[in-house]
């Protein structure tokens, strides 16, 4: 457990993080080679999943990939990069091929579902939030969380491009676990104490039969800085389905914990607009959204890939 506040730049608040830690401007110098990738895509189409940036010219694109990369793993934890001219593209195909090479340079997709789906759209399919239904399927809010927190190895990187926004609502909302753990830490070391121990979690559907239904990992960890497993849907979800009462030190940890999440003063948020791409730290960077309401003829529509630095590239990792 880590006794002593956490320092830096990825121990921001609402108060201490700017636009411009976050923000990132597309030089023309990108943009100019996206363009000449859609031409070379459009010429010559190859498979999404088989597309490498090593195979093109994108030095520029590269270096600014490369600043990403750096703010994801040394400065606050998310990037959003304004913006890829997505109209000028032709074509969703175009559009997904730029998205994974651009996001390739951040990391390595691996598989997002049992089933092997790579590249997700992350879309209110209209079901009904409940156990065993991911929210990203949903309309519903989703409060800060790490994406995959029930699996062996949840994603290093999750990264978005904002096809369509939502008629209302719909933004996005990021956290420090960092700040997090500095705020339990000076007011509630002993449930903090607690968070370092196991939770059930449900595994939102993504197991095969001869596997159990929950899993059981701690929210903070140590491996080797501060990482975190916490979702405020799957840990009540977990004991649910494990036939498990939550005691009393685990359902006051666990309280806390959503409280402290959700603290305006720790936030930060902003709403993606069409062709903006955003990466977040999954390790120790919680991001969320508002609950939204579409436009029936044109819903809220975003591609999101996984990045996994280490393992393999099949869902379990």
């Amino acid at each position: 457990m880590i006794r002593e506040p956490i320092a830096g730049p990825r121990a921001w608040t609402r108060s201490t993080i700017r636009e411009s830690d976050w923000r990132i401007a597309l030089p023309s110098s990108c943009l100019d080679e996206i363009e000449r990738l859609a031409r070379a895509l459009e010429r010559d189409p190859v498979p999404t999943c088989l597309l490498d940036p090593a195979d093109y010219e994108l030095h520029a694109c590269r270096g600014l990939l490369d600043e990403v990369r750096r703010r994801l793993d040394e400065g606050p934890g998310v990037a959003v990069v304004d913006r890829i001219p997505i109209e000028r593209l032709a074509g969703r195909p175009r559009i997904e091929a730029v998205f994974w090479l651009l996001a390739a340079m951040v990391g390595r997709p691996v598989v997002q579902t049992r089933d092997g789906e790579i590249l997700v759209e992350v879309t209110d399919t209209g079901v009904r939030k409940r156990i065993g239904v991911r929210g990203y399927r949903t309309s519903v809010a989703q409060p800060p969380h790490v994406d995959n927190s029930f699996n062996h190895a949840p994603p290093d990187h999750v990264s978005l491009l904002c096809l369509r926004a939502a008629r209302e609502g719909g933004a996005s909302r990021f956290v420090s676990f960092c700040s997090v753990h500095n705020a339990l830490l000076a007011e509630h070391p002993r449930l903090l104490e607690r968070l370092y121990l196991p939770f059930h979690q449900d595994r939102q559907g993504d197991f095969w039969p001869d596997e159990p239904q929950t899993v059981f990992f701690p929210v903070f960890e140590l491996r080797p800085d501060l990482r975190c497993r916490y979702t405020h849907f799957t840990i009540p979800a977990g004991y649910e389905t494990a036939g498990v009462e939550m005691d009393e030190v685990t359902r006051a940890a666990f309280e806390m914990m959503t409280r402290v999440v959700q603290d305006p003063e720790l936030c930060c948020e902003f709403t993606l607009r069409p062709g903006e791409l955003q990466f977040v730290n999954n390790r120790w960077c919680g991001h969320g959204r508002t609950a939204y309401v579409d436009d029936p003829a044109r819903k809220r529509l975003m591609l999101r890939l996984w990045h996994r630095d280490g393992g393999s590239r099949r869902y379990r990792g």
